[in-house]
Parts: C-alpha cells; structure tokens; sequence
C-alpha cells in the first residue's frame, strides 16, 4: 500500500513541476512578469519535494519489507560435518564473497551472477574428530 502511496506522491511531484515550468514561458515572454519567474520557481520546487517525498517513503517500505538474515542451514540441523549452503548435502567448493554463501558444484551453477557476485574457494573442509591424547601436554609415566 505504501509503495503505492509513494509512486502516487513521485507522479503527482512531477505533474507539479511540469506546470512549473508552464510559468517559465510567462516569465520570459515578450510580455515578461518577473513574479511569474518567483511563482514557477516555488511551483518547480514544491513538485521536486513531492518527488522526493514518494522517494522517502517507498525507500522506508523497502527497509520495513526486507527478510531476516537466519543461520546457515548447517547449524540449524545441528551439523557436525559442514556442507553447502544451499541443499547441505555435499561439500562446499567455492565461496560466494558477496553473500557469505558457501557452495557446492550443483549449487553454483543455480547461484552464479557475473555482475554481482565474487568468488573464492572454499576454506571449509570436513571435520575429523581426533582424539584428545593427541593435544596433551603432559607426559605419562
């Protein structure tokens, strides 16, 4: 509704400032009424500011509309061993830069954007559960 409200405000703004500039011929016309001039200035103005306004206010819907960032499917599932962002089945190949998105093989070519997106490879790797005498400082006797 409010998007609406806001393109409405944007097409009424620009009708304003048309008919302000209807006034520019009055005040340079060989007849010329230099009020005419103030009259389309503050008419020109007034529509810019209604355009301006409808900007303000679709741009104010726009932040209100936006999805909550959630966590990664892996760490919802309670995953030991990560996987792709996206079908969290198989390892992830590549990282998106832009989306914070790791992806497998399959998943890159559903996500792939050239103007948008930068990639690198992965650095998730699978985990290996070692054991903890592995990491003990102290020697046994």
């Amino acid at each position: 509704m409010a998007t609406k409200i806001g393109t409405w405000l944007m097409a009424a703004g620009a009708l304003v400032a048309f008919v302000g500039l209807c006034f520019l011929p009055a005040a340079f016309g060989s007849g010329a009424d230099k009020t005419m001039l103030g009259a389309g200035t503050v008419v020109i103005a007034t529509g810019i500011l209604l355009i301006a306004a409808g900007v303000y206010v679709k741009a104010r819907v726009l932040g209100t509309e936006a999805p909550p960032v959630s966590a990664s499917p892996n760490i919802k599932r309670g995953r030991s061993k990560p996987g792709c962002d996206q079908c969290g089945q198989d390892e992830p190949v590549i990282q998106c830069r832009v989306h914070q998105i790791h992806l497998c093989a399959a998943c890159l070519s559903k996500h792939y954007d050239f103007r948008s997106c930068a990639y690198v490879p992965s650095t998730r790797r699978t985990v290996i559960p070692k054991s903890n005498s592995a990491y003990s400082q102290t020697a046994s006797t």
